[in-house]
């Protein structure tokens, strides 16, 4: 009989929901770990999602003891699993206490419900990182018995203009969390729980007791998340994150392609190339210069997001789709292109049969 787990569509929704946010996007960086990962051990369901940056783990209890199994929905199905889900969350009478039944079947994840079977297609044997391993060895670092600080995740939110790049220091349990950015500092004090059951949880061994079971015991090799989820080689044009140090990279680019054709004053193309470099630079460095003064998060926004398509190495394939939806004709430059180094090849060999 083929694994199956058994829980409400409220439960099912709340899983996708909390870690949705955390899945790589599909085409940049992380080939194939782009979605939620289901884990049933049985007794919960468990829902996973790692991007390499963060990783996060939900659990809900089974309504029924079932076999253990695991399968990896893909961020391209995510979008119509979700809505699937929802339909149930939303509809009368029970309104999210309908039970859904999770099944494997060969090549598929298959989801029952009053409202109908949705039918996901997956890989039956395909790898995911080891989540439990990841959170074993992470915790593993954790004094058992120094205090936690309790935080309420509403207020993270409000540092979300703060600049991608953030720094934060936590001098105690009890002090309050400083935050600070390029433009930006602050504090975030500790929230006080008012649950006596929860207040007991006081240090990482009492706060983990309750996911013991889920994560079993620490019997692999240690494993950091930037090991167990490697970004793939990649050409890297510009690593500048920031605007200071996209600035930083303009102006030094101008200075040494100014500079440039100086020290090759007899070679035509190498001045040209010189000469649009620079250029091509300075332009870039005032439009940037004029964004921030306009919009300052817009800016920064713009210039991390740059610096992912840069260092993604595919620009090269983006850009023609972002030529036809300009309205122009890439394949025509790319002839123009061609035809242009097959003059300048040309020329190479008659001017060396002439010497």
């Amino acid at each position: 009989m083929a694994p199956t787990a058994m829980l409400n569509a409220h439960h099912l929704a709340r899983l996708i929901r909390s870690t949705a946010p955390h899945t790589a996007i599909d085409g940049i960086g992380l080939d194939r770990i782009d979605g939620i990962r289901f884990d049933s051990d049985g007794t919960h369901l468990h829902a996973i999602a790692t991007d390499g940056y963060t990783l996060a783990a939900a659990r809900s209890r089974l309504a029924e003891p079932g076999e253990p199994f695991a399968r990896t929905v893909h961020g391209k199905d995510l979008a119509t699993l979700r809505a699937w889900v929802d339909a149930h969350v939303d509809a009368p009478p029970n309104y999210g206490q309908a039970t859904l039944t999770l099944t494997t079947a060969p090549g598929r994840l298959v989801l029952d419900g009053p409202r109908g079977t949705f039918r996901v297609p997956v890989t039956d044997d395909e790898k995911f990182p080891d989540w439990r391993q990841l959170l074993s060895t992470a915790l593993a670092d954790l004094p058992a018995n120094t205090p936690c600080s309790a935080w309420s995740s509403e207020l993270w939110e409000r540092w979300q203009h703060a600049g991608r790049d953030v720094r934060t220091w936590h001098a105690a349990p009890e002090k309050s969390l400083i935050v600070v950015g390029t433009d930006i500092i602050g504090l975030q004090k500790p929230h006080r729980l008012q649950n006596p059951s929860i207040d007991r949880a006081d240090t990482p061994a009492a706060a983990l007791d309750d996911w013991a079971a889920s994560l079993g015991s620490d019997t692999g090799e240690p494993t950091e998340l930037a090991d167990a989820v490697p970004e793939p080689d990649r050409p890297t044009h510009i690593a500048a994150r920031t605007i200071p140090e996209m600035t930083e990279d303009l102006l030094r680019q101008t200075l040494n392609a100014t500079s440039g054709p100086f020290r090759a004053p007899s070679d035509p193309e190498a001045r040209e190339a010189f000469r649009l470099s620079g250029t091509h630079a300075w332009v870039a460095y005032r439009y940037l210069k004029a964004l921030r003064l306009t919009d300052p998060d817009l800016a920064a926004e713009i210039t991390a997001e740059l610096s992912e398509e840069l260092d993604s190495g595919e620009i090269g394939e983006w850009v023609w789709d972002a030529a036809i939806e300009a309205g122009h004709d890439p394949q025509k430059w790319a002839d123009e292109n061609a035809q242009a180094q097959t003059e300048i090849a040309g020329k190479t060999d008659a001017t060396a049969t002439d010497g």
